[in-house]
């Protein structure tokens, strides 16, 4: 295996270059993730005494299959390869020498779950901004930002309470989206409200010191009651028990997450006829084919064709019946 490419010496600011990366991530989310899957990496090539600067993709390749028979799911697989991809990108874009992105290969590749995210209704969402807010502030924040803005739960996570502005006579929440573009996304009146009360019960606030001498301040828009970052784990545990609150079914409790509130965002907009450039650039998809990928409206029962066919079923009945009246 070490034979595909030859090794060569240690370079001593690998270190350095993956935290510089790590640093230019989006979101704390993001690098955390990105973190695992280029460490993975490293220490594979360190073990396999492969120079991660002299690797291709063939390497890449028996990563991933070593990575799959030790138990790991394609979804993990799948991130922790585009880890590893974004890694070498950006170590090209920072004019840093290597001989081949080991991540870009097509054979083996594993393929993310098709099973798509559900969306909910209408009345569902309302029922879930309702348990939303008998529950705390910083719950109402939360999901009514994420039900009506689409966001990335990494974007809102990541957000900073100087994110908040004004454009064009709108609130907005400026945000880092993937491939690091910025966006601004309007909050509604009713989700803007529901953020200001939640930060007028935070007493940290107004005394978060700067990060560094003379910048200016860049405090978490959202935190946990000790004033670190919300974990995503726990907010999905947090819209588990929302979601059986406000009484949705099991199957949907089951499933549910932030990704099920920004599947609904794109859903109920497309079947409210807004036009697909509008959500996409809403949701910060670079393609609208993603968008669409999100849509469940075609998906709705309501739109099955077997209800259809009970209608042709009931006229056929009706004629036949009619036929027969008319033979007596």
């Amino acid at each position: 295996m070490t034979d595909l490419v030859p090794v060569t010496t240690t370079h001593d600011r690998l270190a350095d270059l993956v935290a510089a990366f790590l640093r230019a991530c989006a979101s704390p989310h993001t690098a955390r993730s990105y973190g695992y899957g280029v460490s993975s990496w490293l220490d594979w090539c360190a073990h396999h005494r492969v120079d991660p600067f002299n690797a291709v993709p063939a390497h890449g390749q028996l990563w991933a299959t070593e990575l799959r028979d030790r138990g790991y799911s394609d979804g993990t697989r799948a991130n922790r390869l585009s880890a590893v991809r974004s890694w070498y990108e950006w170590l090209e874009e920072q004019d840093i020498a290597f001989r081949r992105n080991p991540a870009k290969f097509k054979v083996g590749r594993p393929v993310a779950n098709p099973v798509p995210t559900p969306a909910l209704a209408a009345e569902q969402v309302v029922a879930l901004l309702d348990a939303a807010d008998a529950d705390t502030p910083r719950t109402a924040a939360i999901v009514w930002t994420l039900a009506t803005t689409g966001l990335r739960i990494a974007e809102l996570l990541g957000a900073y309470i100087e994110d908040l502005g004004q454009d064009q006579g709108h609130t907005v929440l400026h945000v880092m989206g993937k491939g690091r573009k910025r966006r601004a996304v309007p909050l509604i009146p009713t989700t803007h409200q529901r953020l200001t009360t939640y930060l007028a019960t935070r007493g940290d606030v107004d005394r978060l010191p700067a990060l560094t001498a003379g910048a200016r301040p860049r405090r978490p828009l959202l935190v946990t009651d000790t004033g670190g970052r919300v974990d995503p784990r726990n907010l999905r545990r947090q819209l588990v028990r929302l979601a059986t609150t406000a009484g949705l079914p099991e199957p949907l409790i089951a499933k549910m997450g932030p990704h099920v509130l920004r599947a609904s965002f794109v859903t109920l907009n497309l079947a409210a006829g807004r036009d697909l450039r509008v959500v996409q650039y809403a949701v910060g998809h670079a393609n609208p084919a993603t968008t669409e990928g999100y849509d469940r409206s075609h998906l709705s029962p309501d739109n099955h064709p077997a209800y259809s066919l009970m209608g042709v079923i009931a006229a056929a009945r009706a004629r036949q019946g009619s036929a027969d009246r008319l033979g007596a």
